[in-house]
């Protein structure tokens, strides 16, 4: 299963993948790439305690709502740059120009992502277009032998 040909199989296709979705982003927002990657960071962060309980995925996700502010967790600037291996400085001066467009905003203990800032037609038309590229990298590992 984790021999060196299914790893290189597996690591190819989801590069093809991520530089699929970040083109769509890149396109579809007309924002930097870094910038995508911080502000999608951030927004990952901040409901990730949410993702080991379905009961709280299902409330929130399946109704196509926004995940109210109160239920977000916030995250350190250090934290995302860490966790994207990105400078401190090249992510605090990204984040300063995140918040100042109101894509992010500072609160105690961290950073928000403001979801209700997107335009939700587009926010749908974004979720839509992942679901195809992730079950098209699914279909292709499943092609390719992968288990998935």
């Amino acid at each position: 299963m984790d021999d060196a040909t299914n790893i290189r199989k597996i690591a190819r296709l989801t590069a093809e993948y991520m530089i699929s979705m970040v083109g769509l982003l890149t396109q579809s927002s007309g924002m930097d790439p870094t910038d995508i990657l911080i502000l999608n960071a951030v927004s990952a962060a901040n409901v990730a305690h949410l993702l080991d309980d379905p009961e709280k995925v299902d409330v929130y996700w399946s109704k196509g709502q926004t995940i109210p502010f109160e239920v977000r967790r916030p995250i350190t600037s250090l934290a995302i740059s860490e966790s994207l291996g990105l400078p401190r400085e090249t992510c605090r001066r990204r984040i300063k120009g995140l918040v100042e467009k109101g894509l992010l905003e500072r609160q105690p203990g961290g950073l928000m992502a403001i979801q209700e800032k997107a335009d939700p037609v587009q926010l749908a038309a974004m979720f839509a277009a992942n679901a195809q590229l992730f079950r098209k990298l699914v279909r292709k590992l499943r092609k390719h032998g992968v288990e998935v």
